[in-house]
């Protein structure tokens, strides 16, 4: 497998949530120092003190579940740095290695026996009028939904500029190829292969209205109005960005920064992995 340049730093992140997280990275930090790579270690990678450490960092290891694969790739949004995820997580879709497995694939990562796979992410943008409220990147998805409101939202979306549905819904969701197997497929939504650039529209609980996955073209720019009947609230990746109100447009499309992945399996692993993932457990 080919190999993208030499690594000389490798951040820890694990998660302090998980017993097991921090003694599994001490045992990382030992083996990269013992490689002769410069390591760090901390608990949180959406915290901006380290942010200029991320900015120098070659290789992230990511110690838990998908979340916090998730944080790392906001993290290195717009950064040349690489995820290895290890999962402790409960299912684990984004990560590369289990806990009884790590040493050796950190092992061919060091020695560039890997591959880097670049998974898109979407930009949003939150519009009062001419004033920009919020903005941010997801890997899985954008969510305008109720939040804590207990009415249906009522939205209009546009493709490119032009109507393409109205929904009254308890939300609607926005996703990546990455996306569809994760809040998206939940709510209905097809899977999609990780390689591809194209947007998924999902609504959530629809009344009245289309009740259909729609997915989108690559590089289509969406708009997402909310109506004037109840207020929304912005979700990306799971976390509460903005609250919204009547007029207000949500702007998502395509972003410039890409999640880059090690990966030492084989090119086709998605469909071994979501199977082993998907699969009813005994």
């Amino acid at each position: 497998m080919a190999s993208s340049g030499a690594i000389n730093t490798v951040g820890i992140i694990h998660n302090p949530h998980i017993e097991a997280a921090a003694p599994l990275a001490v045992k990382i930090a030992q083996a990269v120092r013992h490689r002769g790579a410069e390591v760090w270690m901390a608990q949180e990678v959406d915290n901006p003190e380290i942010a200029h450490l991320v900015a120098q960092t070659d290789l992230l290891v990511t110690i838990g579940g998908d979340g916090s694969i998730l944080r790392a790739a906001h993290s290195t949004a717009g950064c040349t740095a690489m995820i290895l995820g290890v999962n402790l997580g409960r299912i684990g879709f984004l990560t590369e290695t289990e806990p009884d497995g790590w040493e050796q694939t950190l092992s061919r990562v060091l020695d560039g026996d890997y591959w880097v796979e670049e998974r898109m992410m979407l930009q949003a943008e939150v519009r009062r009028g001419a004033e920009t409220l919020a903005q941010g990147n997801a890997l899985n998805d954008v969510v305008v939904g109720k939040g804590a409101h207990a009415r249906a939202v009522h939205l209009q979306v546009r493709a490119d500029g032009d109507l393409l549905a109205a929904y009254v819904a308890d939300g609607l969701i926005v996703a990546t190829p990455t996306g569809s197997t994760a809040y998206a497929l939940a709510a209905g939504g097809p899977i999609m292969p990780p390689q591809q650039r194209n947007i998924l529209l999902v609504p959530v609980a629809p009344h009245l209205s289309l009740n259909r996955p729609v997915v989108l073209a690559d590089g289509v720019q969406v708009q997402v109005i909310v109506g004037r009947r109840t207020p929304a609230t912005l979700i990306l990746d799971g976390d509460v960005v903005a609250e919204l109100a009547a007029g207000d447009v949500v702007c998502v499309g395509a972003s410039s920064c890409t999640a880059r992945f090690a990966r030492v399996r084989e090119r086709d692993y998605f469909y071994r992995t979501l199977m082993a993932r998907l699969a009813p457990k005994e």
